[in-house]
């Protein structure tokens, strides 16, 4: 269409756009902590070596950053030509682990760093948010060490344990409570009576933590459950193959005749738009086994054995409201998570369903900073570049809310799927 070509030309257009707007070669993601001194790396793909292991303080030149990637361990700089937002997953890890992650718009200027391939530089944020380097001693490390995709790295510093069923197919607000559902849901329940009359909270219900297993542990779910068993079992020795065998066969999971009726009421008691019939059900359940089924995607159970977390533990709730058919949606951090700087405004903003936002889809957000003192004068740091937008009628969206996600020191949010009734 036209606005893709136009899309295209914008993403070319970008370096000189920022430059006639004076807004520099660089846009920090993660500040990290500099100076750092360390040898560098190119490497094409950051997807392709997420899991290698790297001396300390490496600096990493990554041609290609999606987004939904792990930093690899060791790496101190990332530096790359692609834009994922603040909200990404590898964002995120780049700030909870204290790496210095940026996008350099200069293609000459990124050439430099790529000509400093194998080099010992020191690497430097300058207070206007440039990254400089000068040359630096040769170190004793050298390249990376490859580690087997299912091996475990013992961190020590996040745990997570397995909530056992609360004997409730369904439950609402006023019970959600920790080990019953996740933070989502939880702090959902906290806004109530905070938000001014203009802001809606919607009406929601959830199936808690460990319904999934007792769903699987029924005798109709017995064939299902052994295969699912045996698939698990061999992750190791197929990786994607075992862990997409294990997504179909969730799939395949039948409902036992309670939850079909604890949400009909629970919908019914929080106020959760809810039709009778199959032309309903059927589609609620597909959703609601989409979400569950997703805490066996590659990239979530890949992101667990990095951080030393057992995925056994990994446990699904599912959060399940209302949807909007929004024409933008958007966050807003009351705090500029790039600098830290607790006198700003940061936001994030996308055509469509928050989805592409938060999910890690391709591309940039719409994004701004802004002072508090003076919140008519927003910057623009970026052009939207992001070429999905998801937009549906209104229904419902069962979200994932698992015990694998907001834990301190680990970003396990942006992992699992959140689902519309209706596509």
């Amino acid at each position: 269409s036209a606005a893709f070509s136009m899309s295209l030309l914008c993403t070319r257009m970008d370096p000189a756009l920022r430059e006639v707007a004076e807004m520099g070669a660089w846009q920090i993601i993660s500040p990290g902590t500099t100076p750092v001194t360390g040898q560098v790396v190119v490497v094409h793909d950051l997807h392709e070596v997420q899991l290698d292991v790297y001396p300390p303080n490496t600096i990493m030149v990554s041609n290609k950053v999606g987004g939904d990637e792990e930093v690899p361990e060791g790496v101190a700089v990332l530096i790359t030509p692609n834009a994922p937002d603040v909200l990404s997953h590898v964002s995120v890890r780049a700030r909870n682990c204290s790496v210095l992650f940026a996008t350099c718009y200069d293609a000459d200027l990124l050439d430099q760093w790529r000509g400093l391939n194998g080099q010992y530089i020191t690497a430097k944020l300058s207070t206007g948010g440039d990254v400089s380097f000068q040359e630096a001693a040769a170190g004793s490390a050298s390249g990376a060490v490859k580690q087997a995709a299912g091996a475990a790295r013992t961190k020590g510093a996040v745990a997570m344990k397995k909530p056992k069923w609360c004997g409730e197919y369904a439950v609402g607000m006023d019970a959600f409570a920790p080990g019953v559902v996740g933070a989502k849901s939880k702090n959902l329940a906290n806004l109530r009576g905070k938000l001014p009359d203009w802001i809606g909270l919607p009406p929601s219900m959830a199936v808690p933590f460990s319904t999934f297993e007792e769903v699987l542990n029924i005798p109709a779910n017995k064939a299902v459950r052994e295969e699912l068993e045996k698939a698990y079992a061999a992750v190791d020795s197929d990786l994607e193959g075992q862990l997409n065998r294990c997504m179909e066969l969730v799939m395949a999971l039948g409902a036992p005749p309670q939850l079909q009726a604890a949400l009909k009421a629970e919908a019914a008691a929080s106020g959760v738009p809810w039709a009778e019939g199959d032309a309903h059900w059927e589609p609620a359940f597909a959703a609601l086994k989409s979400v569950w089924a997703s805490q066996y995607n590659e990239r979530a159970f890949l992101s667990l054995r990095k951080a030393g977390l057992p995925h056994a533990q990994l446990c699904m709730a599912v959060l399940v409201q209302r949807v909007v058919p929004a024409d933008y949606a958007f966050v807003i951090h009351t705090e500029n998570p790039s600098t830290g700087a607790k006198d700003e405004i940061y936001i994030e903003m996308v055509r469509g369903l928050g989805e592409t936002l938060v999910g890690n889809y391709p591309g940039r957000a719409l994004s701004a900073v802004v002072k508090k003192s003076a919140l008519g004068s927003p910057e623009v740091l970026s052009f939207p570049s992001k070429s999905v937008g998801l937009f549906v009628d209104e229904t419902l969206i069962f979200r994932s809310d698992s015990n694998g996600e907001d834990l301190e020191g680990y970003a396990g949010a942006g992992l699992y799927d959140s689902v519309p009734m209706h596509h």
